[in-house]
């Protein structure tokens, strides 16, 4: 009885160890998998930050070009208001003296 039962408790002795190998495996490859899936979750997150801060920083260029365009019509726009006022006051100016003869007096 002594042997059979040593030779009993080995098998069954291999197959828990066999069993629990196994299964340490399963988690194993089970903490790989998470790892990796948490890994590529981080890579898209971090490529979405970086896709936002593209897109944020193409915004506030188009925004900055959209306001010199801007700015450039207002100057040019005004400038033009300036010169066509000036040409009013210089032909006014003209008209006064060749038909007075005179500076016109301002009131003060």
């Amino acid at each position: 009885m002594g042997p059979a039962v040593e030779l009993w408790k080995e098998r069954e002795m291999d197959k828990t160890r066999k069993k629990y190998e196994k299964l340490s495996e399963k988690i194993m490859l089970w903490v790989e998998k998470k790892k990796k899936k948490a890994k590529r979750k981080l890579h898209r997150t971090e490529r979405g930050v970086e896709k936002a801060k593209l897109k944020a920083k193409q915004r506030f260029i188009d925004d900055n070009e959209r306001i010199e365009i801007i700015v450039l019509s207002a100057r040019t726009h005004a400038y033009e208001s300036q010169m066509k006022e000036e040409l009013k006051v210089k032909e006014k100016a003209n008209l006064m003296r060749t038909t007075t003869g005179r500076s016109p007096c301002t009131f003060l």
